[in-house]
């Protein structure tokens, strides 16, 4: 788990008492895109997910080149929830960027290096900054929320996250 140790995380068998304890509680997140910032509630423990900020997550998270929400994946949500609440319990209060969320068949076709069965078509990926957080910090932390697959790209200054099988990349 070398993504991970990178980040400063837990020892391998408290990870699961990280994940619990990152998401306990109200899950919200704190997201920029383009102009656009959205900071809202998506769950709470008495009242379960939210409709109305789910869909305002949906939104943000859309193909912007196609202009078209898709549903998104509550795990991914919980994986940027769970880092946004790891950097934020380590002093980093910052919103996360997202560069691409959702992406359509044909945007995704016209994304280099995007793969032909990408995440990001289904709604379970997004890639992601933070400002003043380095990106191995970034993909290590999200190594232990997501379960799933996380790129470094390092020439394109972002981390790809999603929900997929567990996989580890830097390009």
């Amino acid at each position: 788990m070398p993504l991970a140790r990178a980040a400063g995380a837990p020892a391998p068998g408290a990870i699961e008492n990280w994940r619990t304890r990152l998401l306990q509680g109200e899950r919200s997140l704190w997201l920029v895109r383009g102009d656009r910032e959205l900071r809202t509630t998506y769950w709470t423990p008495t009242a379960g997910y939210d409709g109305e900020a789910y869909k305002e997550i949906c939104w943000l998270l859309r193909d912007v080149q196609a202009n078209k929400s898709f549903a998104m994946s509550p795990r991914l949500l919980d994986v940027l929830c769970g880092l946004q609440n790891w950097l934020a319990f380590n002093g980093h209060r910052h919103p996360i960027h997202v560069n691409s969320g959702y992406r359509t068949f044909s945007t995704n076709y016209r994304t280099e290096g995007s793969a032909l069965s990408s995440r990001h078509l289904n709604g379970q990926a997004a890639d992601i900054t933070v400002p003043g957080v380095q990106l191995a910090r970034v993909a290590g932390m999200a190594s232990l929320f997501g379960e799933g697959g996380v790129g470094m790209y390092l020439n394109k200054g972002f981390v790809h996250v999603d929900t997929g099988n567990e996989r580890i990349w830097i390009k």
